[in-house]
């Protein structure tokens, strides 16, 4: 049996992501926004929420060390599993899941409609490209800019038009990863960053606390009993 091939060092992994960086990996948190503003399936939401990590992974090595952009991985993917635990704790259902389905369980619709979500998203991302030209942050990069920019005005939405801990949840860490990329780029002490990690793994942990704690959603024979 041949051993397993060592990993290869950081610098390495480094530069071959840095040449999938620039207009894909910018489309890419633009795409992955937009879905967790507008989906009303928490795995959609948990799905576009690592794939929004790996892209800010790939823009973090544009302006840190490799290892620093490798903590936005490590941060994205423990918070990522704390929820999709909690949504299968919880009873959320779902029978693309490796978990047994739950009698009279049904995964939770969140909050809003997914047009009307789907519709605000999508003008806000009009009135975004349409003023980028002006927007803010000279001194940042055009790319990160626009996604600094991006990331923040989406979290706004999604604080305003959610009303589940898991919304709430994702909107606040769309916010600090903003915050992160913003920092990176002004060179700031990178060690803001683990400070800015704790607080991520700390918000992750109470929305994951309070996913459990609201319960599965209740189905159909439930509501015809409490009806």
């Amino acid at each position: 049996m041949e051993p397993i091939p060592p990993l290869p060092p950081l610098e390495n992994l480094a530069t071959e992501a840095g040449e999938l960086s620039g207009t894909p990996v910018v489309i890419a948190v633009f795409f992955c926004a937009i879905l967790l503003v507008a989906a009303r399936d928490w795995r959609a939401v948990l799905a576009a929420f690592m794939v929004l990590y790996l892209s800010a992974t790939v823009l973090t090595l544009q302006l840190l060390q490799p290892q620093w952009a490798l903590l936005r991985v490590i941060v994205g993917g423990l918070v990522a599993i704390m929820w999709f635990l909690s949504a299968q704790r919880a009873g959320w259902g779902g029978r693309f899941l490796p978990f047994r389905h739950q009698a009279g369980v049904h995964a939770r619709p969140l909050s809003s409609t997914t047009a009307f979500r789907t519709l605000m998203a999508l003008t806000l991302a009009a009135v975004l490209l349409v003023t980028r030209p002006n927007l803010p942050l000279p001194l940042v990069p055009p790319e990160v800019r626009l996604v600094v920019i991006w990331l923040a005005a989406f979290a706004l939405l999604q604080l305003a038009l959610g009303d589940e801990a898991l919304q709430v949840g994702v909107a606040l860490l769309m916010w600090l990863v903003g915050t992160q990329l913003l920092m990176s780029a002004l060179q700031l002490d990178p060690w803001l960053i683990w400070l800015l990690s704790t607080v991520e793994l700390l918000i992750g942990l109470a929305v994951a606390y309070l996913m459990v704690a609201r319960g599965p959603a209740p189905g159909p024979s439930t509501q015809e009993e409490s009806g």
